[in-house]
């Protein structure tokens, strides 16, 4: 697995993968899984304020928790950081 010990305890967006694939194009599949975005504003997706992972909508729930992810509410996203 990679090292995700960056991700834990980050502010973590929303968005889509029709987004990420416009806006962030180097996310090309979940931190977690490998699940790959696929340009589709119905599969949603989840990254962090530095745009430095994304995380697939099963991953996200399955481990919000455990990472104490503090979810914004999507407009929070600067794509050009």
């Amino acid at each position: 697995m990679n090292d995700i010990e960056h991700l834990k305890k980050v502010y973590i967006n929303p968005t889509d993968g029709e987004e990420i694939s416009e806006h962030a194009p180097y996310l090309k599949r979940c931190e977690f899984c490998f699940e790959p975005v696929q340009v589709n504003p119905h599969q949603r997706w989840f990254v962090p304020e530095d745009l430095s992972a994304c995380i697939c909508e099963q991953c996200y729930q399955d481990l919000k928790h455990d990472f104490e992810w503090k979810e914004l509410d999507g407009w929070d996203i600067e794509w050009f950081v």
